[in-house]
């Protein structure tokens, strides 16, 4: 193939190439309003100058029939308007058009394909169509149709351009695979946006290519264990958005997202869906379940949340960007046997820190097997949260889920001194100690624990003995 290349604007230097896929004719806008509003193409604010369109790295051009509202990236499509007696540029030509932009409106039952002219210079290049473009008088788009298949063409030997360069063979496109690449595991993470949260599922194929689209579905299980859809959407980036709002999606919902690509050549042929691991959506509590006895020993607990903690809406301290949350130990019907389990502490404050391996705020405290003495048997207890006061709307009484504890009944023993003072120990001995003074009843060798009793003179000239007048615990 050869091009005109004598002309600064067809050289490789002279033109920009506009490549975004969302400007293709075939394209529904509807999808980046309902997903990605801020992807929409507005070319208000398109740089002047000479540009070559190309789609999926394929030669494009500007349509030359009316386009439907509502295509091509924007929500007004702008396409080349040719009058009856006007015509392309042949090779080495430049002309002066007019192109159109298609809008409706509201009130309207039909739409205008011309409601705003933009003129618009067009130089044919022998391969492709160079277009002088200017921004758009709003939001906009200038559309692109993936160009013909026509007789390679050389520059005019009549036209302006007399000695036309060869330009180097462009690569020829090769064929698409009977079926798209399948894509990698997606995988989904919190973002706090603006204010906002929202959930980003990232996924992709495993090589390099620009011709292949998405299509994503979110979902979530139902308290019956059934996935219900939350949204379906086609893109071509390699991600994919779903707001956290508090209504359609909720802390504690259990979300999945799945991807499966396409050719843009043929959007009717896919890859088998590809399904990411189950992200949930809120705090939890570590461990879920827990089986400790009671001999002392402290255990971690901690509660994490995969959310980013947001900051009051008119606050400007970092220290007020937090979530609190009141815990408390719940002995389900056996409240009358006491205390089975101790916290280090029934508050805590989940903070706003950076996202790390999906865990986006962390805070720990221990909690211990009480000590009872009493032969109650295995009883279990759970630790559970108040519900959430915030005046953020989506955490705003939000229950995080509650572990369960068992704490194990250990066979309890006792050991005695009384009277003058008779001691049986732990195994069952018994002996008499008279004397007076401080003496170490029992001490542990696990432990830093041990009993020391004083006892004093409490008997007659006839009948010398001794009785406990105190005792302290260590």
């Amino acid at each position: 193939k050869s091009s005109c290349f004598t002309v600064l604007e067809c050289s490789p230097g002279g033109h920009q190439i506009l490549q975004s896929p969302y400007r293709s004719v075939d394209f529904d806008s509807s999808h980046l309003q309902q997903s990605a509003i801020q992807d929409l193409i507005c070319d208000h604010s398109l740089a002047p100058g000479w540009y070559r369109f190309m789609i999926f790295d394929k030669p494009a051009e500007m349509p030359t029939k009316c386009v439907e509202m509502n295509h091509c990236g924007t929500q007004a499509p702008v396409w080349l308007s040719l009058r009856e007696s006007e015509s392309m540029p042949r090779p080495g030509e430049i002309k002066q058009l007019t192109a159109c932009a298609t809008w409706q409106f509201f009130f309207s039952t039909s739409k205008d394909c011309c409601l705003f002219r933009i003129p618009v210079t067009v130089r044919n290049c022998g391969d492709f169509f160079v277009y002088l473009l200017q921004p758009t008088q709003g939001c906009m788009g200038y559309c692109a149709e993936v160009a013909s298949d026509a007789k390679p063409q050389t520059c005019d030997p009549e036209g302006i351009e007399t000695q036309a360069l060869v330009a180097g063979n462009l690569a020829p496109s090769s064929s698409s695979p009977m079926s798209p690449p399948l894509p990698v595991i997606p995988e989904v993470v919190a973002e706090l946006v603006k204010g906002s949260i929202y959930l980003r599922c990232t996924f992709g194929i495993p090589f390099a290519n620009s011709s292949v689209g998405f299509i994503v579905t979110w979902s979530r299980l139902s308290s019956e264990g059934i996935k219900e859809e939350l949204k379906h959407e086609t893109t071509f980036h390699m991600s994919s958005l779903l707001e956290l709002d508090g209504i359609n999606v909720r802390l504690g919902d259990r979300v999945y997202c799945s991807s499966a690509a396409f050719f843009m050549e043929k959007p009717d042929i896919q890859s088998s869906s590809v399904e990411s691991k189950e992200f949930f959506a809120g705090i939890k509590i570590h461990p879920e379940t827990s089986d400790i006895a009671e001999d002392g020993k402290e255990y971690r607990l901690a509660i994490e949340s995969s959310i980013p903690i947001p900051c009051p809406e008119f606050s400007q301290l970092e220290s007020d960007c937090k979530i609190s949350i009141t815990l408390n130990t719940i002995d389900d019907g056996k409240e009358q046997l006491g205390l089975n389990l101790a916290l280090s502490s029934c508050r805590v404050d989940l903070l706003q820190k950076p996202c790390n391996n999906g865990i986006c705020s962390r805070a720990v405290i221990y909690f211990t097997a009480v000590t009872d003495f009493v032969q109650d048997g295995d009883r279990i207890t759970r630790i559970a949260a108040e519900p959430i006061s915030s005046e953020n709307f989506l955490w705003n009484g939000y229950v995080p889920e509650s572990t369960q504890i068992t704490v194990k009944d250990l066979p309890t023993a006792y050991c005695y001194s009384f009277t003058d003072p008779h001691i049986i120990t732990f195994d069952g001995r018994l002996y008499d100690n008279f004397k007076t003074g401080t003496f170490v009843l029992y001490k542990s060798t696990s432990r830093d624990f041990e009993v020391h009793v004083r006892q004093w003179d409490c008997g007659s000239l006839h009948y010398p003995a001794s009785c406990n007048c105190g005792f302290v615990a260590k």
